[in-house]
């Protein structure tokens, strides 16, 4: 028999023998990976990959052609049909169904379609919805939707709708700015957010609604022949891209030079972390428990010792236990993440039941985590399976304790390793390199390995005027070091991967909050529309009144062409190359005095005096030549490349401190004078002059709206994301983690600790002091690993921070109307305090209160051999 197979052999018989500890040791393995395995699996369910989502973009089709409208060639990958070309692009006619048949082959069926966005009118206002134009009465067409009620539209009077537009069969809906009334025949399930698409779905026949509105012309290919890679490489040719089945069922090694077809990264930033803490997880939980379960076998290996086993043997036995559970662990680890991942799925609903994907297992990634799980049991037990080769076989026969102590630590090499990860944090933050991050992580918290002993040994002088439970916890702990100190490190490592992604998240929510930029100053009511006639504002200005007694409302107007076309009156020369231009109203406005004191949020006499005079204000120093400011006046609604007209108008520069929502005020004299008409587009509340609540704000965009379509309601105000952060995957798992640990760890405890506890019952302890002793020691844990971990999160969310700091600083600025450059957000960190404090002092509370709970108080008191 060779050594391996009986080392398997004798690992076999002695887990199955003590069962306790090893199903301590399983649970140590086993569930870091299940909480990961069933994180990696909800987030691939919830994220639809590109033949997931064939369902909702063919249906029973066996290809989607999109027409660029450009003269080929044109070049695409083959999952996803983006196209880019090598040349700027020829734009031609849209080509026909005989044309778009022709260049697919014979056999081939198409059936139009037309995509675009419109709105419809809700009670509190209008919402976007994507509208599909196409023949429901085409089975091709109709088996892109879910059905649940009613029936597809027939005429072009009525509409299909996504449940989540909420209104039910034989109600009527008024769609687009106009509020043309459709009658709703039939509601079909919305597609899955992850999809791509608007939730919210209007389908009708085609002509129906699309009609002057930006949309994009497709074709359902129906044919029995596969479309293959050759043939979407054929309609390439003609400038036509192809999203087809066969290709997404045999992708191409090659997309014509691009990347290779579905080679896309499993992990992500935080998913890599998240695998990088499985190892270590394992490693720090489990080495302590092969640990103590070595010291329960010192005699049986002593006697092989002593009956001629080599110290080599012994190390064989004690990592073959690493092995056989490590797999044992890992395997039935990932069994239960799928099936739990499953559960929750199931309990969120799938499509069309819910929003969820098909349930999707990424074998490979399950692999993966079960080859990490086994490969940490096995590193797990090597420091003990090293200690058993150095036993000494007489103590251990004779049943006497080790004496040897455990290390205190190696605090000085520690820091160094902990300074070097780093450094390597810094050049992960310069650089952007995700095995960097990684790298300098591990590195981080193999430093902590090495100082935490020492760290816990400075703990014990502190125990001295602790109650007697708790006293007792804190010694043991700093007594066996070698088991704490593992522990808290992973009870570390899991709240540090749970302060990273609850920091990265609020600190990117920070930085889009310093990037929005409004098109009104904060606080501004807005009644706005290009399109409402005078009768129109003239009702609403009464509403207004009545709304708001004694507030008044700054009017602005824009030019009209003789057709009454709305003209946008543009700077000419604005000063700045390379920039990106932020207009946050359509040229400059026509107004008052009040619209020049509400742009400069002060009262400045001489910009009014020259208003007054004819002249524009011009916020702009750019702008202004010679007393002049160049403007040209395209049409806001554009539909050909003809040259704009130009118009010069005097001008004075008045210099705005900080970002201008426009670039000036003119005159409406300065256009009437010039023989163009103006049109009132916007009624505004001045913050300085009235701020209005949400509830003012609804009562006032109700009858307005009533008044008609094509006018919108807006109050200025600055987002909030920070609130939205919902419940991460990654951040249950990481919490159930640290909790794992800490309660893993106690148990060890207990077990280790026997006979003391035995000491104490032998000392009349009573049972409640018992089960403190078992709480102090999951506060001790949880108590040092939890603080030090969110701090750590911190820091590394501090350095995913940076790197975006770092990739951002090469984007040109936004630049305001009046040539203000908005400052780069630069490096953002946001930390929720509250939320911190809540982990740190609640996770510790928590274990100890379930610790204490579940602790055994009845000890069977055994004969101890001094």
């Amino acid at each position: 028999m060779s050594a391996v197979r009986a080392a398997l052999r004798i690992s076999r018989r002695d887990i199955w023998r003590a069962k306790g500890r090893s199903l301590l040791i399983l649970v140590m393995i086993g569930l870091p990976v299940l909480a990961i395995t069933a994180a990696f699996t909800y987030t691939s369910t919830s994220e639809l990959d590109p033949r997931e989502r064939l369902r909702w973009e063919l249906g029973s089709a066996a290809a989607l052609v999109t027409d660029t409208e450009l003269v080929g060639p044109i070049r695409q990958d083959a999952e996803r049909p983006g196209w880019y070309t090598g040349h700027p692009g020829t734009p031609r006619p849209p080509m026909a169904k005989a044309e778009i048949e022709a260049v697919l082959g014979p056999g081939v069926r198409a059936v139009r379609s037309f995509e675009g966005y419109g709105e419809y009118q809700e009670r509190d206002g209008r919402r976007d919805a994507m509208i599909w134009e196409a023949d429901a009465r085409d089975p091709v067409t109709t088996s892109r939707f879910h059905l649940l009620d009613g029936r597809f539209p027939q005429a072009e009077d009525e509409v299909a709708v996504s449940d989540v537009v909420g209104v039910p069969v034989g109600n009527v809906l008024r769609v687009t700015r106009d509020g043309i009334a459709k009658r709703v025949v039939g509601v079909v399930r919305a597609s899955p957010p992850a999809a791509g698409y608007n939730v919210r779905q209007i389908i009708t026949l085609p002509g129906a609604l699309l009609d002057g509105v930006s949309h994009q012309s497709r074709w359902l290919i129906e044919t029995r022949q596969p479309v293959t890679w050759d043939r979407v490489r054929q309609a390439n040719e003609k400038g036509l891209t192809v999203l087809s089945r066969a290709v997404l069922d045999e992708p191409p090694a090659s997309a014509d030079g691009q990347d290779d077809v579905g080679d896309y990264p499993f992990l992500t930033w935080n998913q890599s972390l998240v695998a990088a803490v499985l190892v270590t997880q394992v490693v720090l939980l489990a080495g302590p428990a092969f640990a103590v379960g070595l010291r329960r076998r010192r005699r049986e290996l002593a006697l092989i010792a002593a009956q001629g086993g080599s110290g080599r043997q012994l190390k064989l036995i004690v990592i073959s236990d690493g092995l056989v559970l490590g797999a044992g662990a890992s395997v039935l680890g990932a069994v239960l993440g799928v099936g739990v991942a499953r559960v929750i799925v199931a309990a969120a609903g799938q499509w069309p039941d819910g929003e969820l994907g098909p349930f999707d297992v990424q074998v490979g990634v399950v692999a993966i985590i079960v080859a990490l799980g086994t490969l940490s049991g096995l590193v797990a037990a090597i420091v003990p399976a090293v200690q058993a080769a150095r036993w000494d076989v007489a103590a251990a026969l004779a049943g006497r304790r080790d004496t040897r102590r455990d290390r205190a630590g190696r605090p000085l090499l520690g820091t160094l390793v902990a300074v070097l990860g780093g450094a390597v944090l810094a050049y992960a933050a310069w650089s952007g390199r995700l095995d960097a991050f990684i790298a300098g992580a591990l590195l981080g918290e193999l430093g902590l390995v090495m100082i935490m002993p020492w760290l816990v040994r400075r703990i014990g002088p502190l125990a001295g005027r602790l109650p007697l439970p708790l006293r007792l916890a804190v010694r043991d702990g700093v007594r066996n070091r070698g088991r704490t100190a593992p522990a808290v490190v992973a009870v570390m490592a899991a709240a540090a991967t749970f302060g990273m992604i609850v920091v990265s998240w609020d600190s990117g929510a920070a930085r889009n909050e310093r990037m929005y930029r409004g098109p009104y100053t904060q606080g501004t009511t807005a009644i706005y529309g290009t399109e409402v006639t005078e009768e129109s504002w003239r009702t609403i200005r009464g509403i207004a009144a009545e709304t708001l007694p004694g507030v008044p409302l700054i009017e602005a107007f824009i030019p009209v062409d003789g057709k009454g076309e709305p003209l946008r009156p543009d700077l000419l020369e604005r000063g700045c190359d390379g920039c990106r231009v932020y207009n946050a109203w359509d040229g400059l406005p026509l107004g008052g005095p009040d619209l020049l004191r509400y742009l400069l949020g002060r009262t400045d006499p001489a910009a009014e005096a020259a208003l007054a005079a004819g002249r524009a204000v011009v916020f702009n120093q750019a702008g202004v030549r010679n007393g002049e400011v160049a403007l040209t006046l395209p049409p806001q609604n554009a539909t050909t490349d003809a040259e704009p007209a130009r118009v010069s108008l005097p001008a004075t520069f008045v210099r705005v401190d900080g970002p201008a929502p426009a670039s000036g005020v003119a005159p409406v004299s300065a256009f009437t004078s010039r023989g163009y008409a103006v049109k009132l587009t916007h009624l505004l509340v001045d913050p300085q002059v009235r701020r209005l609540t949400p509830t003012e704000v609804r009562r006032l965009d109700r009858p307005v709206r009533a008044v008609t379509a094509r006018v919108a309601v807006a109050a200025e105000r600055a987002p909030d994301l920070r609130g939205q952060r919902g419940l991460h995957p990654f951040i249950i798992a990481a919490a159930l983690i640290a909790l794992a640990a800490t309660f893993s760890a106690t148990a060890l405890a207990v077990a280790d600790s026997r006979g003391d506890m035995e000491t104490l019952s032998a000392l009349g302890a009573r049972p409640r002091t018992r089960r403190a002793v078992v709480a102090g020691q999951a506060a001790l844990i949880a108590g040092l690993g939890v603080p030090v971990g969110l701090l750590a999160g911190l820091g590394l969310a501090a350095v995913e921070s940076a790197q975006l700091a770092v990739m951002f600083q090469g984007i040109p600025p936004d630049v305001a109307p009046n040539g203000y450059r908005f400052p780069d957000p630069g490096f953002v960190l946001a930390v929720p305090w509250a939320q911190f404090v809540v982990v740190a002092v609640g996770l510790p509370l928590l274990a100890a209160l379930v610790a204490g709970l579940f602790a055994r108080t009845r000890v069977r008191v055994s004969r101890r051999v001094a």
